[in-house]
């Protein structure tokens, strides 16, 4: 007598394999889909800046810091189309990315810049109470500006790469 099978096969459950999935057309459409995170994150961001209001230091602060907030949705978005361009050898993604990156890499550090003259206004202008939490959005800023820095200097790079159809790593 022999022993039952306790797992059967999908072949003798008289199921069929699914066929296997294409590579490209998933990398094709993690680009797609990162173009599309970096529109829809984009427009939060241009949208986070108008109407302009520059001089008016609560404003100036308010925006960036709500800015660099909002900034993970454009950079997932950022790094699904330059990994994409890179696996898919399409150099006008990598392009795009090269110009999104490097844009928002000299944005982060302008912006950074302008954030920090208004330090001294918020710590000035906030009670007493308030103090522990403007201090922890001060250290959030602050983190937040060098990780953004590091990593989209990362991505003008491998986007470069990509642009110009070399590997990276």
């Amino acid at each position: 007598m022999s022993d039952p099978k306790i797992v059967a096969s999908a072949k003798e459950q008289g199921r069929t394999r699914p066929e296997p999935v294409d590579p490209g057309q998933s990398w094709a459409a993690l680009g797609w889909i990162g173009l599309a995170f970096m529109l829809v994150g984009g427009m939060d961001f241009v949208l986070t800046w108008l109407p302009p209001d520059f001089g008016n230091r609560e404003w100036e602060y308010g925006t960036v810091t709500a800015s660099f907030n909002g900034l993970p949705i454009l950079l997932l978005g950022l790094g699904l189309l330059i990994t994409a361009s890179e696996r898919l050898d399409r150099r006008w993604w990598g392009t795009l990315g090269v110009v999104g990156a490097l844009g928002l890499l000299l944005w982060v550090l302008a912006g950074f810049a302008l954030w920090a003259m208004n330090i001294s206004l918020a710590l000035q202008t906030v009670p007493d109470n308030l103090l522990l939490g403007v201090q922890r959005a001060l250290a959030k800023t602050m983190v937040q500006s060098v990780v953004y820095s590091v990593l989209l200097a990362y991505l003008v790079r491998k986007a470069w790469l990509a642009a110009k159809g070399a590997a990276s790593s």
